[in-house]
């Protein structure tokens, strides 16, 4: 729907109302959702969402915000006014100064580059696929007792326009899919295995996924997990894969380094952080081998776009250099308070909630030599892959995180599989030991969709890549 005239007019009826500065964003949305589970189908789901907000500043330094699903005259009138009222009662409590070289006044359109459209797969190709995924897991093996599959695909169209100008258009299109294998030992544990990805992409993506080829390996995986021997416990030499490598970055870097975080604004679900801005440029959160970017513009992230919800263009820039911290995610209202400005880290679930400071695309810099390399330099240790769970400390400093994938590695080889890895570090002595990190051959782009933040909850898209790692001590148990 995107209706021009209802923003504009939006934007009017607040100058009119006393803003002298105002942003409006609206979005429509699609979204589709079809899950299998046993062969059979489960769900199959198909929604629309439209709405738009409009966030202003009156002088005094209130800022306020509003938002409608109603695309109306009356409804703009009265909700820009609204916004205005909150700006100037937010403006008696916690004044703010305007910084009108800070605001948007670009014009552009950014758009998803896609192969096949995937509100154009016709849903009956999207079941079969599902169906006979888990149909395919459960004849692996006896021990499988249960098994999922989903593809989902969303589609978002955005519109920013603001008073000074700025005109900003953008479609976002992402799909996912993924499988899970459930075998069940006979005291009645289970054992999972799992293979899921999230892309901003065409349907392409899902058929790059190849799950009917990959449904025999994850099903025996997790039939093989039920008669395996348990890990070996104790300080252990460890290669981890890269889709492990990748929550360890969400967890462990992305979100200490989300400003609002350090500054006390924020402390939903994650806590705070413990990346004080006097740590920066001095402090050795890893070894010289790891170097960590933030990039809004790497191809097929969650976090690629434009610009991001506050109008502010997507950028590239280090958060670690070289093991050393030297940067944040910041979004328009938290960098000025550590005398920078926004590097597009603004971002919002949806046309009715504020951009707050949210994840792009962080990513561990591949390095050089291949994971069959990581490996062969390994005489005694594991490999671990695919995260199993995972808690941390409200400081982002100690963490637990355990695999559901594990291999011995002898004499430079992978060997049998082995149950139950889990390890726990502080986050710059699990980093500090960090060996090795494999070549671009080995670099994976890993999206995640349900990254929650803020009250009320917004749940973001988001991805990191990295290639597999080499730790030289990890301390290994069973969970």
């Amino acid at each position: 729907m995107l209706d021009e005239a209802i923003l504009t007019t939006a934007l009017a009826m607040a100058a009119e109302a006393g803003a002298v500065y105002a942003e409006v964003r609206g979005e429509d949305r699609r979204y589709s959702a079809i899950t299998a589970r046993d062969g059979a189908v489960e769900g199959v789901q198909a929604q629309t969402d439209s709405g738009w907000g409009i966030r202003v500043a009156v002088p005094g330094g209130g800022w306020g915000f509003a938002a409608t699903a109603q695309w109306d005259a009356a409804s703009a009138a009265a909700t820009a006014r609204l916004a205005v009222e909150i700006a100037r009662a937010s403006a008696s409590t916690t004044p703010a100064p305007l910084l009108l070289d800070a605001l948007p006044t670009s014009n552009g359109t950014y758009a998803t580059t896609i192969q096949r459209d995937p509100f154009s797969v016709p849903v009956a190709e999207q079941i079969d696929l599902v169906r006979e995924v888990t149909a395919r897991m459960h004849t692996t093996s006896p021990r499988v007792v249960a098994t999922t599959a989903s593809v989902t695909a969303w589609q978002t169209d955005k519109r920013f326009i603001n008073s000074l100008g700025a005109d900003l258009r953008q479609t976002v299109v992402e799909t996912e899919g993924g499988m899970q294998a459930y075998a069940q030992d006979d005291s009645g544990y289970v054992y999972r295995r799992s293979l899921d990805n999230m892309h901003q992409a065409g349907w392409e993506f899902i058929e790059a996924l190849r799950l009917r080829e990959e449904a025999d390996r994850v099903a025996q995986e997790a039939a093989d997990l039920v008669v395996a021997p348990w890990v070996p416990e104790g300080p252990q030499t460890v290669v981890l894969g890269a889709d492990f490598v990748s929550l360890i970055i969400h967890e462990s870097c992305g979100h200490p380094t989300e400003l609002d975080r350090v500054l006390g604004w924020e402390a939903a679900f994650a806590g705070t952080s413990f990346l004080m801005p006097a740590m920066r440029g001095t402090f050795r959160y890893g070894s010289p081998h790891v170097t960590i970017r933030a990039d809004a513009t790497t191809p097929g992230g969650l976090g690629t776009f434009g610009w991001d919800d506050e109008g502010t263009p997507a950028q590239a820039w280090d958060l670690i250099r070289d093991g050393i911290f030297v940067g944040y995610l910041s979004n328009r209202e938290s960098a000025p308070a550590i005398g920078q400005t926004s590097n597009g880290c603004g971002r919002a679930s949806g046309w009715n909630r504020m951009p707050i400071v949210r994840m792009v695309n962080v990513s561990l810099v591949p390095d050089q030599g291949s994971l069959a390399d990581l490996i062969a330099g390994v005489d005694d240790g594991l490999y671990i892959d695919t995260p199993k769970s995972w808690s941390l400390d409200d400081k982002r400093m100690n963490f637990h995180f355990s695999g559901e994938l594990c291999r011995e590695i002898k004499g430079g080889k992978l060997g049998e599989l082995r149950k139950g890895a889990a390890f726990q570090a502080r986050t710059p002595d699990f980093w500090g030991a960090c060996q090795a990190v494999a070549g671009p051959a080995d670099w994976r782009l890993k999206g995640f969709s349900s990254c929650a933040k803020g009250e009320p909850l917004q749940l973001a898209h988001v991805a990191h890549g990295a290639s597999p790692i080499t730790i030289g001590t990890l301390n290994v148990s069973r969970g």
